[in-house]
């Protein structure tokens, strides 16, 4: 018998939206586009997750910032908005495998 594949809390090119004291050193509200999650994210007891990703202003990218998130913050519903699709043509990517949402 398998296990149902529990979707990750967080990856590339979700968007999350928490307030400031879900991340350390909060100043307000942050809207991120996520580029990069550590590994260490998948473990189910983790507390805190490392991001790197592009604030977003309204629908404008801002600078790029490492964040450290509650994991608490991200599993609460409405927190994280995920695309639903993936472009994996390496022709309109650069050849990294992956341009975001279709």
């Amino acid at each position: 018998m398998t296990e149902p594949q529990i979707p990750p809390l967080v990856q590339p090119w979700d968007i999350i939206e928490i307030g400031a004291a879900d991340y350390l050193n909060g100043d307000g509200m942050l809207r991120l586009r996520v580029i990069h999650v550590r590994a260490e994210a998948d473990h189910p007891r983790i507390e805190w997750i490392h991001l790197l990703g592009n604030r977003l202003h309204g629908d404008r990218e801002g600078q790029m910032m490492m964040v450290t998130v509650r994991a608490s913050a991200l599993r609460r519903p409405g927190a994280v908005s995920r695309p639903a699709a993936w472009s994996v043509d390496p022709a309109t990517d650069g050849g990294v495998g992956r341009t975001g949402p279709g």
